[in-house]
């Protein structure tokens, strides 16, 4: 097919099976930017959010297709602290390392084309915005459908869908968003990733992939803190 692997510059048969790719060594340096949604309650100053907004803001102002996405970035309201699936992957995407994408790779290789990339920023951008919003077992439970039949727009739309609800509910009833911590959205992410990939145990290689995809996604976690959470769960397996 003469297709190229991402940053491998090497073509690839269709009829070829893809190994895993290699891994790299790699200096973790502290991030020095922080995405919008690492923040927890109250935390972002305004020059701080804003950072990211405008690296965006730079870098789409050419690409027509993104004319909503730049509208919000121009305006006063901002991204109002909240981003869609498409703006959650684009932000993501244009500012993770490669180690990111060779991850998911790996994922989808071992287990299926929707524990890829798109599975993966979904099960993210669910955590980010739902914890605390919408109920835990209902984003695995949509991570885990999304596995079986791959309507990745349905459940987008069903999520935003719960979120609002939820919203809505907890206003009529006079009730105060819960605090939610950086932490309380990794654990959720695991949660949903493994109900994506319909895991009952974390092996080790599997646990690399997901500390590579998860503190990319929230950069300014310590490593081992990242680490900890996933090595820490209930279904990885020990590592001798």
């Amino acid at each position: 097919c003469g297709r190229k692997g991402r940053g491998s510059g090497v073509e690839r048969s269709c009829g070829c099976v893809r190994a895993a790719r290699p891994r790299r060594e790699r200096f973790v340096v502290r991030a020095s930017k922080v995405f919008e949604w690492e923040y927890e309650d109250g935390e972002a100053t305004g020059s701080e959010a804003s950072e990211l907004v405008k690296g965006l803001a730079s870098k789409l102002q050419t690409e027509t297709p993104l004319f909503g996405l730049l509208n919000k970035l121009f305006s006063p309201a901002g991204v109002s602290g909240e981003l869609t699936y498409q703006e959650f992957s684009r932000a993501l995407y244009d500012n993770v390392s490669s180690q990111f994408h060779i991850s998911c790779e790996n994922l989808e290789k071992r287990f299926g084309d929707i524990a890829g990339v798109r599975g993966c920023i979904f099960c993210l951008w669910l955590a980010c915005y739902g914890t605390g919003v919408v109920k835990e077992e209902a984003m695995a439970e949509s991570c885990s459908k999304l596995r079986q039949n791959e309507d990745l727009s349905y459940f987008i739309e069903l999520f935003e869908y719960q979120k609002d609800e939820a919203k809505d509910l907890r206003a009529k009833k006079g009730v105060e968003a819960p605090r939610v911590t950086q932490e309380n959205k990794i654990r959720v992410a695991i949660d949903n990733m493994l109900s994506l990939m319909n895991l009952d145990a974390i092996d080790g290689e599997t646990q690399i992939d997901f500390y590579e995809i998860l503190w990319c996604c929230f950069p300014s976690s310590e490593p081992s803190f990242v680490k900890n959470l996933i090595s820490t769960h209930p279904k990885a397996v020990r590592q001798v």
